[in-house]
């Protein structure tokens, strides 16, 4: 089985005493670790041509607490995966493998989406949907690109979009326009930037919500904000991937225009008009 070495030999240990419908949730399992690691019970359940119960009671017969609990083992699992093919990088070879890439790329969509609490994503699109809030981009040079395009984006569907970036003087005198309850996004890495984790700390201390996005809760930035998101950046190439922050960024700024609602229509007409009648769209 291809899923991993813990859950494979937990199988084995108790593979004669499985049922039919048992042995064939196994192999599913084994085959599709990412439909477990990233369905439902009852999406498991369908493409093993059983119920949703008897998935719960194979989780439970191979000794964990439910089906989430054996779907976080999948998803940790399929994470060390990850990690196996970053070490593949080293590997000039291995950088032109184009069906590693697509498995990469494909699993950092899903780990970081599939790491989103529903809880802080309602928190972080309601303040960066409110109007009265000024909400500020903060980004390290790495994560500059994509943390351009979503301010730029959310430039369109509301106002009173700040981007921090240029000299220390440009950055202090942007943010010298924030009040307390307006809203900082930060985008930062392992090996954070030092003027990104000032610029952060300055900005709580001027009482902003604070929403990170980066690699993982223990990041600094992380540990010192209201909100925040993981992002998995894992790749085969020389440098981390930015596929999970990009598909993170598109998620936020389409939900933030849903919870706008007629707002951004309202701002979308506007702008096609202008548009139109400077002559810039063909």
């Amino acid at each position: 089985m291809s899923v991993t070495k813990t859950i494979s030999a937990r199988i084995e240990r108790i593979s004669a005493r499985l049922t039919h419908t048992e042995k064939r949730i196994a192999r599913l399992v084994g085959n599709d670790p990412e439909l477990v690691a990233f369905g439902t019970a009852a999406s498991v359940a369908a493409a093993a041509d059983t119920s949703a119960p008897s998935i719960v009671r194979f989780a439970g017969k191979l000794g964990f607490a439910g089906f989430s609990d054996l779907q976080a083992n999948v998803r940790r699992e399929l994470s060390t995966r990850i990690s196996s093919a970053y070490k593949r990088a080293r590997d000039p070879s291995a950088r032109q493998d184009i069906s590693a890439w697509i498995e990469i790329e494909m699993l950092n969509i899903k780990e970081t989406l599939s790491a989103i609490d529903r809880t802080q994503l309602n928190k972080a699109v309601a303040w960066l949907a409110d109007p009265g809030r000024r909400v500020f981009i903060l980004a390290s040079g790495q994560w500059s690109g994509p943390a351009t395009t979503f301010h730029d984006f959310m430039r369109i569907i509301r106002p009173r979009m700040h981007r921090l970036d240029g000299s220390p003087f440009r950055v202090a005198s942007e943010l010298g326009l924030a009040q307390r309850g307006d809203v900082l996004v930060t985008m930062d890495a392992q090996r954070n930037e030092s003027w990104v984790v000032e610029t952060h700390d300055l900005a709580r201390g001027l009482g902003l919500k604070t929403i990170a996005i980066t690699e993982g809760p223990q990041n600094v930035i992380a540990t010192r904000s209201d909100v925040n998101f993981r992002v998995s950046q894992a790749t085969c190439g020389l440098f981390d991937s930015k596929t999970g922050l990009t598909a993170l960024l598109d998620f936020l700024f389409n939900a933030v225009a849903k919870e706008s609602g007629e707002s951004v229509v309202r701002r979308l007409e506007h702008m096609e008009a202008m548009w139109t009648e400077a002559g810039l769209l063909g």
